[in-house]
């Protein structure tokens, strides 16, 4: 029988209580990007595997690493509100605790918050056993599930999913398989365009054309079909294989794209929709730059989790994705761009008069 929630949750408390206590001075010792630690509320934690997917980028912990305890200015209580940090936030600390600092005593609001902020907690009656294969747990979960797959965990490891060895191996996909397979497809496509008559030189209107459509269905798909709101046991299990593990997993590389077999039943009926909009010539070439169009959404969607930074596009964009796992689920639904928020007013509310965000 899988141990419960409160259970979990106890063992975890008797592990942080034999945990080590160290002196400010052992602490100041990590203060770099190899090797960093922070102080929450008098508890020590090791951030240093999480520095490169912090929403912010590694260098926003980086430049607080010096400050004795970091825990207000988490809860935004400081004259910079963007580091107010959310429930999640506090729920991926736990995965780097070390210890305590013994010369700042735990107070007793502090404690009350690290038990109140732990994932799968809240002294809920349903069960997940993590060690266990998790696809068919989670839909046990009811109307408890939206909230438990919102709250993230943290960790490079890849979860079991399915017991059988065949079907775990189809959820799992390493990123350079996506261009690999669908490249080819996409110049495929141009080859029947242009024996269909298509003009060569028409390909510089298509290609913009079909990633433009690309982008308007990978907003479309991000917030109405990955975030629909389920509660029933089948609907909760087939949406935690279709996005909703990779809110609960997010730094679980083997999943951040889209297995080939699942990417072709989108595919399908995205050309039978560009087949009735454009003619029979134009279609294959505008259906193929579309594919494109997701080629480069899936390699950046994996960017964004595993990349490092080099610019401040790229920065912005990895803020702004990683603060929709961490922080906002209800809005930023773009992943390659945040125009299409800019649009259907799904923008943090911060940010919608702030013209940086779309540079």
């Amino acid at each position: 029988m899988a141990p419960s929630v409160m259970d979990c949750g106890m063992e975890r408390e008797q592990e942080q209580e034999q945990k080590r206590r160290f002196s400010s001075e052992e602490v100041a010792l990590h203060r770099g990007l190899d090797d960093a630690w922070v102080v929450v509320d008098g508890e020590v934690y090791d951030v240093t595997e999480f520095l490169q997917s912090h929403p912010g980028g590694p260098e926003v912990i980086l430049e607080h690493l010096l400050e004795k305890d970091l825990g207000q200015l988490m809860r935004g209580a400081s004259n910079n509100s963007d580091h107010a940090h959310s429930e999640a936030a506090f729920d991926l600390l736990k995965e780097y605790h070390i210890g305590s600092l013994n010369d700042m005593p735990c107070s007793a609001d502090s404690r009350v918050m690290h038990q109140a902020k732990r994932v799968d907690d809240k002294a809920k009656t349903y069960t997940v056993d993590l060690s266990k294969p998790l696809v068919f747990q989670v839909g046990h979960l009811g109307d408890c599930y939206q909230e438990w797959v919102h709250q993230p965990i943290v960790q490079k490891e890849s979860p079991r999913f399915f017991g059988n060895d065949f079907l775990e191996s189809l959820t799992k996909t390493i990123w350079w398989v996506v261009p690999v397979i669908w490249i080819p497809v996409v110049c495929w496509c141009q080859v029947i365009a242009i024996r269909r008559g298509f003009p060569v030189d028409k390909l510089l209107t298509t290609l913009p054309l079909g990633i433009f459509i690309w982008s308007l269905v990978e907003y479309t798909l991000h917030r109405f079909l990955f975030h629909v709101k389920t509660k029933s046991y089948w609907a909760n299990t087939l949406h935690y294989l279709l996005h909703g593990c990779h809110h609960k997993h997010p730094m679980d590389g083997y999943r951040l794209v889209f297995p080939p077999t699942f990417a072709a039943l989108f595919a399908v009926p995205l050309y039978g929709v560009i087949a009735l909009l454009f003619s029979r010539i134009w279609a294959p070439s505008v259906f193929g730059f579309g594919l494109l169009g997701y080629v480069l959404y899936d390699v950046t969607h994996y960017f964004l989790h595993h990349g490092t930074p080099v610019n401040d596009a790229t920065r912005n964009l990895k803020r702004y994705h990683l603060n929709h796992h961490f922080k906002m689920q209800e809005d930023s639904y773009g992943i390659t761009s945040p125009i299409w928020d800019f649009i259907f007013g799904t923008l943090p509310a911060k940010l919608k008069y702030d013209s940086n965000v779309l540079q």
